[in-house]
């Protein structure tokens, strides 16, 4: 069992610590915020401390972190509170659903969030820092690369390539052998049979062609789409 710190006082962080509470044997003993945004100094109960200097709070030879963000900035908000979480010296903890069917063991790296009801078949690897939200399918032998998010009700054919901060939408279908380019983003309800570029974005409509995924994900949280 492990001691945990969440990082955040908003939804994903709520999230996590209601999965963790009710659905595994860790116990989460904190929130922290970087100090500009510590806005109380209770959570959930919880206390919350800066992330500035949680490890005088929370040393990391005792505790462990877990970062729950979305996929703003394709997912490099998320990507670099992972990294300034490892340079304090933490290491991460992940949430797998207990409800997941498994032969053997789901290989899966640090801060990983992974929800129920996954079929995620023989010698897949998944790296660090992914978001698996609810009741997707990873096929044979595919590679979930780190820091990507994975939507609901997804399907990935064997030996498909995720990229680094790949996002796919919710019902997207990759076909067998694909890969999706580095900080590609897939729209919901997608078939992708061929290879992403790396930042591109793919949707049925190319409503977004030549317009990187960066950008693109900007113009959607501004109009309060994402």
């Amino acid at each position: 069992m492990s001691k945990i710190v969440l990082f955040g006082t908003g939804r994903g962080a709520e999230v996590a610590h209601r999965f963790i509470s009710a659905d595994s044997d860790h116990e989460v003993v904190a929130f922290t915020v970087d100090g500009a945004n510590l806005r109380e100094a209770h959570y959930r109960n919880l206390p919350v401390v800066p992330f500035e200097d949680v490890q005088r709070h929370y040393p990391p030879d005792q505790f462990r972190m877990l970062i729950l963000l979305g996929y703003q900035q394709m997912n490099g908000l998320r990507a670099r509170k992972f990294a300034e979480a490892k340079s304090k010296g933490y290491t991460l903890e992940s949430y797998v659903a207990s409800n997941i069917f498994r032969v053997s063991p789901i290989d899966a790296g640090e801060n990983c969030f992974i929800l129920d009801n996954q079929s995620i078949s023989l010698d897949v690897r998944i790296g660090n820092n992914v978001v698996m939200w609810s009741s997707n399918h990873i096929g044979d032998m595919s590679e979930v690369a780190d820091h990507a998010w994975i939507s609901s009700h997804v399907t990935v054919a064997a030996n498909v390539k995720i990229g680094e901060r790949a996002f796919l939408g919710i019902g997207a279908t990759v076909s067998n052998g694909v890969t999706i380019g580095n900080e590609s983003f897939v729209g919901a309800h997608l078939l992708v049979s061929n290879d992403t570029p790396p930042h591109s974005v793919t949707l049925m409509d190319q409503s977004a062609a030549g317009i990187d995924s960066g950008t693109f994900m900007r113009l959607m949280m501004a109009r309060k789409k994402l």
